[in-house]
């Protein structure tokens, strides 16, 4: 049985996490801090035990100029003991659900192993993002220049504001980032890889459109080739006409507290 979190299951969710990615009580109380949600996490009961659970975080991504909501899935986790029982493909499943009752157009997620990426795609998902070569601009470098956190802040959204095909950051997820960063000691970062999962097929695809009005329409049957295709991912890699009529892109992710 499926159930949204509530303030009594809550704790389930995090020891669940705890147990499965071995992450300490610091970095868990930034993410339970910042980002959890009850209405945004899935658990999974099996006689009366909660064996499995994953999250649904809020994003926005910049997407053919335009910023839209997505939704973010993380601590997918099912219990050492449960495991290979089909549990996680009904959360997944029942997510997917959820975020098309929630117009979310969108769904992202980072594989925790490579071998994931692999088990994503049954489920629709397509590698969008790459890891970066280069480090970030050191984030102590402007907490010192701007002691003051909303001017921090300022200056660091400068740095991706702009970018299309870029995971934007409120200020609430840029206090959970300095935290974070903080008690890791500020090591170096980069942009991360991850896959992307269309949910909504003719909202982007009406994005596409306006942005490229004098493109030629073509249908694309195939969800993980059409997501691949309007990330502009590899698309020079590519046979025509896709390679013409989707231009490359560089999808940009990092910081999601990974």
């Amino acid at each position: 049985m499926i159930q949204f979190a509530n303030q009594h299951t809550m704790p389930l969710v995090r020891q669940m996490w705890k147990t499965c990615f071995g992450d300490d009580d610091d970095f868990l109380d930034i993410l339970f801090k910042y980002k959890y949600r009850n209405e945004n996490t899935l658990i999974y009961f099996e006689d009366g035990i909660a064996v499995a659970s994953l999250q649904m975080l809020p994003y926005t991504i910049t997407f053919y100029g335009e910023e839209i909501p997505f939704a973010y899935l993380a601590g997918l986790c099912t219990l050492p003991e449960y495991r290979k029982k089909g549990f996680m493909a009904k959360l997944i499943h029942r997510a997917h659900e959820i975020m098309r009752q929630r117009e979310i157009p969108l769904s992202i997620l980072v594989p925790a192993e490579d071998w994931l990426y692999g088990f994503y795609e049954k489920y629709g998902y397509e590698k969008v993002f790459e890891n970066g070569n280069t480090p970030l601009y050191p984030l102590k470098k402007i907490l010192i220049q701007h002691p003051d956190l909303e001017e921090a802040y300022t200056v660091y959204d400068a740095m991706f504001r702009e970018k299309d095909f870029c995971v934007q950051k409120t200020f609430c997820d840029f206090k959970a980032i300095v935290e974070e960063q903080i008690l890791d000691g500020f090591p170096e970062k980069y942009d991360i890889a991850g896959m992307a999962r269309i949910m909504d097929r003719e909202f982007l695809l009406g994005l596409y459109s306006k942005k490229n009005p004098d493109k030629e329409k073509i249908e694309v049957e195939d969800e993980r080739l059409l997501c691949r295709l309007l990330f502009g991912y590899k698309t020079d890699e590519l046979e025509e006409p896709y390679r013409s009529l989707f231009p490359v892109h560089h999808p940009v992710m990092n910081q999601m507290l990974e």
